[in-house]
């Protein structure tokens, strides 16, 4: 019963739907098994007689359930002969429920002295012979299929192992049942064999199905993420055109009234124009940073130095004291990458905590090293202490004009996110314990094309 749902469970994904049939086996053999305690019991004569009705049914559905199984594993259509089979079997097992064709209303006592085991066997049918038969064909040709399906995938050789087993074993529960040998029967013992053979198979193919799942399931993610970009990328260059080009009118413009004698009112509806100007300007640019297409140009250099770089950047282009910012701790080790673009990705990460809501302290910038990660990576921590990100809006963070500011831009982010995976690395949000919000940023320390030649160290500023 066990296996039945954990066969259930693993075919709940189009991946691995072959487990169902699987499961639906498993669940046949148990019922099968139930019924043959009833039997080996003392139950009633009717209760007897229903359980040998019972089960013909689940033997007869135990071998289409192999047969659909296989099929579907082995990605084919089932067979002409595999159909007939399946369709017999579920009209012999409905038949086995009929009085009097398969089962009688009859129950003779049969006693396996030298076992101790009293069994309370139901009188045979006319039907008896071609209903047994028929299942037994079913797990013969299961037996093959498995078989042939060996050559190309070795899991299958257990399948077919364990199958060839039960057929071996049906043979004698047959001659059992009908009182030409003296023994009990040995179907349950041999199911329990079958299923722990096949369980291992089932389980390797669960985690190499699943491995899959995963691999196409980051594929799909990572192909619609290059069809979005390939759109703002199209949108980028409209905009390049569209509005680049009257943002640069409007400043020429600006520059030459700025010459001109003017009023106090005049002066401050230019200063209005060119703030906003300049905030369109921006926008562009960040539009335009964030979609296109880039190409690292490594060097190397000490974190710390490259650190303080984009930190001195963001304070000194943001117009606030250097005191806002603190640098906790930061390595001396040099990091190989593309100093220009991880530089913008921590000043975009400092920046956007420099203007969180609620904060009250100097933001937060640490930075360590992994060196049990594989690469070695380069951590490096921004922390706020203000009112933190909703949680609703924690797994659009990194998406693409999403933003949690009336102002934002939503590019911001998604720039961090793109320089960071080119450099092979991540960053992610992490909340802290308390109040606040924390991004981590991960580079490797090495550039992953080259392990072994060394980049000049590029001059400190």
């Amino acid at each position: 019963m066990s296996f039945t749902v954990f066969g259930a469970y693993l075919g709940r994904s189009a991946a691995s739907r072959h487990f169902l049939y699987a499961a639906a086996a498993g669940l046949t053999a148990s019922v099968y098994c139930v019924t043959d305690a009833v039997l080996a019991g003392h139950a009633s004569v009717s209760t007897t007689i229903w359980a040998g009705r019972i089960s013909m049914l689940a033997t007869t559905l135990h071998g289409a359930m192999w047969l659909a199984f296989l099929a579907a594993w082995d990605r084919r259509r089932l067979s002409r002969v595999e159909r007939a089979l399946i369709v017999a079997s579920v009209v012999g097992g409905l038949l086995s429920l009929v009085p009097g064709t398969v089962v009688t209303e009859t129950v003779t006592v049969r006693e396996v002295a030298w076992l101790g085991v009293t069994y309370r066997d139901p009188g045979v049918g006319p039907l008896i012979v071609p209903v047994v038969g028929l299942s037994y064909l079913e797990q013969a040709v299961a037996t093959v299929a498995a078989l042939r399906m060996s050559r190309r995938n070795r899991r299958a050789t257990a399948v077919a192992l364990g199958l060839g087993l039960f057929c071996a074993i049906i043979v004698v529960d047959s001659l059992t049942g009908l009182h030409f040998l003296d023994l009990p029967y040995l179907a349950d013992p041999a199911l329990a064999l079958l299923f722990l053979s096949i369980g291992s198979v089932v389980v390797s193919d669960a985690a190499e199905s699943a491995a899959k799942s995963a691999a196409l399931e980051r594929a799909t993610v990572a192909l619609a993420e290059r069809e979005e970009l390939a759109a703002l990328g199209q949108l980028a260059a409209v905009v390049a055109h569209e509005v680049r080009n009257p943002v640069a009118i409007i400043f020429g413009a600006l520059t030459a009234l700025e010459r001109t004698p003017r009023s106090d009112e005049d002066a401050t509806l230019l200063g209005i124009v060119g703030e906003e100007a300049d905030r369109l300007k921006q926008l562009v640019t960040r539009l335009l940073d964030a979609v296109r297409p880039f190409e690292l140009q490594y060097s190397r250099r000490a974190a710390r130095e490259v650190l303080r770089a984009a930190i001195a950047q963001v304070t000194s282009g943001a117009g606030v004291a250097a005191s806002q910012v603190e640098l906790v701790a930061a390595p001396s080790d040099d990091v190989e990458c593309d100093q220009i673009l991880l530089g913008q990705a921590i000043s975009n990460l400092v920046q956007n905590a420099l203007i969180a809501s609620g904060r009250r302290s100097p933001v937060r910038v640490e930075a360590t090293l992994e060196p049990r990660a594989r690469p070695e990576m380069l951590r490096i921590a921004i922390d706020d202490d203000g009112d933190g990100v909703p949680i609703d809006a924690r797994p659009r963070l990194f998406t693409p004009f999403f933003t949690t500011r009336a102002t934002g831009t939503g590019l911001g982010l998604a720039l961090v996110k793109r320089i960071a995976e080119a450099h092979g690395g991540s960053v992610a949000y992490e909340p802290p314990a308390e109040r606040g919000a924390s991004f981590v940023l991960r580079v490797p320390l090495r550039e992953l094309a080259r392990a072994s030649p060394r980049l000049p160290a590029s001059p400190e500023v």
